[in-house]
């Protein structure tokens, strides 16, 4: 079940003054530990070694971005870093100081996409 609610863009610069549109809604954070636990009911791996292998899982990552590298998890879907920044005009030349930020890129695998999604509206404000 995919969750969602309803907004109006209201901005000022958008394309689509007044449109509605659906926004996914995330009922809750599985952080690291509950993850573990769900592994190990589903698998005859103990709960410790799957945390041991899920936090260095999220420093291997976390290294080979920052050694841009594209990091591909079976099953998953891939990783990559991208760029924030200023446009450059083609009279200067670019400097890093026009970078604003990074953001991590991830693109499921196909596999992980629900083929028949179930959506359900939440209310605006329960």
């Amino acid at each position: 079940m995919i969750t969602y609610r309803v907004r109006q863009d209201n901005t000022s610069w958008s394309r689509y003054p007044k449109h509605f549109f659906a926004h996914s809604v995330n009922l809750r954070t599985v952080e690291t530990s509950e993850l573990a636990a769900i592994i190990q009911s589903n698998c005859s791996v103990k709960r410790s070694d799957v945390m041991a292998v899920l936090i260095e899982l999220g420093e291997t990552v976390q290294q080979l971005l920052a050694d841009s590298h594209r990091v591909h998890i079976d099953g998953l879907g891939w990783l990559k870093l991208g760029i924030t920044c200023d446009p450059c005009p083609p009279d200067r030349p670019f400097s890093p100081k026009m970078i604003r930020g990074l953001r991590v890129k991830f693109k499921p695998e196909a596999a992980l996409m629900p083929e028949k999604p179930v959506f359900v509206e939440l209310p605006k404000n329960p």
